[in-house]
C-alpha cells in the first residue's frame, strides 16, 4: 500500500500535442489515471493541460467532447516542441509540471516518486525511468555525460536493476527528457524555459538541464518512476531521416557552443568538428554541412547568450560532468546496455477498466 504523501504541491501535467489526436485516445486515460492516483494518495490538486501546436486534426474539439476537464491551450500556428512546451508550463496552475509527449504511458504511481524530491530548494527536475511501449526494454535511466573526442556524450546510461525504496543521495542525471519529467515550474520560468531557438525539436532538454546544473541546482533521476515511451510517434511518420539528423545536428552544435566553457575545451570541440565535416562529405553525408551552416547562422546570438549565462553561472561543465561520472560508482548502479537492459512490460488496465472512455478527471481546485 502506498503510503500517504499530504504535503505535496499540486502538479500539472502538460502534454505538447502537434496532430496527435490518435496518440492522445491511446494514452491520455493513463495520463488521467495517474493524476487521480496522485489526487487520492497526495490530496494535493491536479490538472491537466494539452499545449496544441496549431493541429489540423480536430483535437480541440475532440477533447472538449470527450475530456471536457483537460484544458487544451492552442496556437494560432506551429512553433515546435520548445515554444509549444514553454506556453504550456506558463498556463500551468500548480508549482510542479510535469512534461511528458502524447504517445507516453503512465502507471497510476508514476507521479508519486518523482514529487518528493522537491523538500529540496536544490532540486530543478527529477526524470522518470523510460520503458519501450512495444518491447517493454528499458531505454531511458540516468544519464552519464561526458566530453570527449572535442563533444558531449549524453547517450551513456545507468540503472538500478532494484529501484525500491529511495535512494540517498539521490541519484542525478545529466538531463531531464521534455517527455517524462517533473520540473520546478518557477525555476523553468527563472531559467527561460527551453531555448525556442532550437525548435522544432532536439536538443531542448538538454541545453535546459545544463543551463540548470550550471546555475547551482540539481537535475534528478527517480527509477522508481516508470513509464512506457512509443518511440518514433511523432516526429518519425512526418519528417525525413535526413532533415532530422540535420536539425539535431544544429542543435547538439548550438548546445555546445553555449556550455563548452574553457579554451581546451572550444579547442579540442573545432578540431573534431572539423574532422567530422571533412569525413561526412567525403561519404556523402551532408547533413553535418547543413547543421553547421544553420547553426553558425545563429553564432551572434549565441554569443550574446554565452555572456548571459557567464554572468549567473555557479558551476563549470566539468564539475557537472564529475558529480555525474560519481553515479556509476554507486552501489547497486549498473551500466544500461543492449545485454542488461530490464524488461517491464506495460499493463494495460483491465478490460473492466474505463480506459478509452470519457474518464472522470479528479475535479480541480481553484
Amino acid at each position: 500500500m502506498m503510503a500517504n504523501r499530504t504535503g505535496q504541491p499540486g502538479v500539472s501535467i502538460v502534454i505538447p500535442s502537434w496532430n496527435g489526436r490518435a496518440l492522445l485516445e491511446k494514452f491520455l486515460p493513463s495520463v488521467v489515471n495517474a493524476a487521480a492516483t496522485f489526487e487520492t494518495v497526495c490530496r494535493q490538486a491536479t490538472e491537466i493541460v494539452v499545449a496544441d501546436d496549431a493541429s489540423t486534426d480536430e483535437t480541440p474539439a475532440w477533447l472538449s467532447a470527450r475530456f471536457p476537464r483537460v484544458r487544451c491551450e492552442s496556437s494560432q500556428r506551429r512553433q515546435g516542441f520548445a515554444p509549444t512546451a514553454n506556453r504550456g508550463v506558463r498556463s500551468a496552475r500548480h508549482p510542479l509540471v510535469y512534461l511528458v509527449n502524447n504517445d507516453v504511458a503512465l502507471e497510476p504511481a508514476t507521479l508519486l516518486p518523482l514529487a518528493d524530491h522537491f523538500s529540496d530548494p536544490a532540486v530543478f527536475a527529477v526524470a522518470s525511468q523510460v520503458y519501450d511501449y512495444l518491447t517493454g526494454v528499458l531505454r531511458g535511466a540516468g544519464q552519464l555525460g561526458e566530453f570527449r573526442r572535442g563533444f558531449l556524450g549524453i547517450h551513456r546510461r545507468y540503472f538500478v536493476p532494484s529501484p525500491a525504496g529511495s535512494f540517498e543521495p539521490a541519484l542525478l542525471t545529466m538531463f531531464a527528457g521534455g517527455g517524462s519529467s517533473l520540473f520546478d515550474r518557477e525555476k523553468f520560468l527563472a531559467l527561460g524555459g527551453f531555448d525556442e531557438s532550437f525548435a522544432p525539436f532536439g536538443w531542448e532538454d538538454v541545453e535546459l538541464s545544463l543551463r540548470a546544473w550550471k546555475r547551482g541546482f540539481e537535475v534528478r533521476y527517480a527509477p522508481q518512476s516508470a513509464v512506457w515511451h512509443q518511440f518514433s510517434s511523432t516526429i518519425t511518420p512526418r519528417f525525413s531521416p535526413r532533415h532530422v539528423r540535420a536539425i539535431y545536428e544544429r542543435n547538439r552544435l548550438l548546445a555546445h557552443w553555449l556550455h563548452l566553457d574553457t579554451p581546451t575545451q572550444a579547442a579540442a570541440h573545432s578540431f573534431f568538428l572539423l574532422l567530422k565535416l571533412v569525413t561526412s562529405l567525403f561519404v556523402g553525408r551532408w547533413e553535418t554541412s547543413s547543421g553547421l551552416m544553420r547553426a553558425l547562422g545563429r553564432w551572434g546570438e549565441v554569443r550574446a547568450r554565452r555572456q548571459e549565462l557567464r554572468a549567473t553561472q555557479q558551476r563549470q561543465l566539468s564539475d557537472v560532468l564529475r558529480r555525474l561520472a560519481e553515479q556509476s560508482a554507486r552501489p547497486g548502479v549498473q551500466p544500461l546496455t543492449s545485454s542488461s537492459a530490464p524488461v517491464r512490460a506495460y499493463l494495460r488496465p483491465p478490460a473492466s477498466h474505463p480506459e478509452g472512455a470519457a474518464l472522470r478527471l479528479p475535479r480541480q481546485r481553484e
